[in-house]
């Protein structure tokens, strides 16, 4: 069984923890680039992988329950809780006797390129690990991988190419938008058609956020004019260049000082995300001084 697991997904270190027998199942079957597999062990398991390195790993329980350990986070996945793992993370499992789980493998690249598709080019795609399917969102992806699901077990249209696919394209878009990651600000902000180089001139603006940024480096790095640049942003997101940078800085710091540790000053909060003129920022500053926003968040880590 072990063995069988190894070459199923990776290399792994694996600890019986009870004498119940051993009844494993493993059932696997492809779409495209992803995997559908159906796991039972029967006793309770240690398993160590280290990270999963090459792809990522949708948990689903079916029976029982496994107590995972995956970064920083700890999710029981049994019920209705289930979880994504993320390649770069170290993993630990313990799993339940006569434990069943449903696992979507799916490999580093498809997931990631098919986030670039949806407006995004990842460097590190990290998904939140406890994934609620009481949550709406998740409830119809899980009727979505059930279809899909059924159509591989019947061998129906949907698992066979050309359907196969764009099912799987599917599944894959619907996880995107329905599970938190790192890269789904990106993928709200992203309203409809907007172009390629509206996108690029975001990036700098979350990513190098304490730099002052012009427009000239932002039209330079999205390869167009200062004037496609401003009709690019007019178009699809309604404001400027600036302006936008500007909003996304201020929800920035807004979310640093609601998060405040001992230490924090609304002056070190502002530099952090580029504002260098603090009467600006404080002007700007969304409902409420920013001084407030950060003595309410001193006062609830005290509390």
């Amino acid at each position: 069984m072990h063995h069988r697991l190894n070459a199923v997904l990776k290399p792994h270190r694996l600890r019986r923890l009870s004498d119940v027998p051993v009844s494993g199942i493993i059932c696997r079957a492809n779409l495209e680039r992803i995997s559908l597999n159906l796991m039972r062990i029967g006793p309770a398991v240690d398993v160590w992988p280290g990270a999963l390195e090459q792809f990522y790993l949708v948990q689903i329980p079916i029976h029982g329950s496994v107590d995972i350990s995956h970064g920083q986070d700890r999710v029981r996945c049994a019920g209705t809780m289930a979880a994504v793992l993320s390649p770069r993370e170290k993993l630990r499992l313990r799993w339940s006797d006569n434990c069943t789980q449903l696992m979507v493998q799916i490999p580093r690249d498809a997931i990631e390129t098919r986030l670039a598709e949806l407006g995004s080019k990842p460097t590190a795609l990290r998904f939140a690990t406890a994934f609620d399917l009481e949550n709406p969102a998740a409830r119809e992806w899980r009727w979505l991988l059930d279809f899909a699901v059924r159509s591989v077990d019947s061998g129906g249209v949907f698992s066979r190419d050309p359907l196969s696919a764009k099912l799987e394209d599917l599944l894959l878009s619907a996880l995107l938008v329905t599970q938190p990651h790192n890269y789904l600000d990106v993928l709200r902000d992203h309203r409809g058609a907007a172009p390629y180089y509206v996108l690029q001139a975001e990036r700098p603006m979350r990513e190098e956020m304490p730099v002052a940024l012009t427009v000239a480096d932002l039209a330079n790095g999205a390869g167009v004019s200062r004037r496609a640049l401003h009709a690019g942003f007019r178009r699809f997101r309604s404001t400027t260049p600036m302006r936008r940078l500007t909003v996304m800085r201020l929800d920035a710091a807004r979310r640093r000082l609601q998060e405040a540790e001992p230490g924090l000053t609304v002056s070190r909060a502002a530099a952090e995300v580029g504002f260098l003129q603090f009467g600006r920022f404080a002007g700007l500053a969304f409902g409420e001084l920013p001084s407030a926003t950060l003595q309410r968040a001193l006062r609830r880590a005290l509390s």
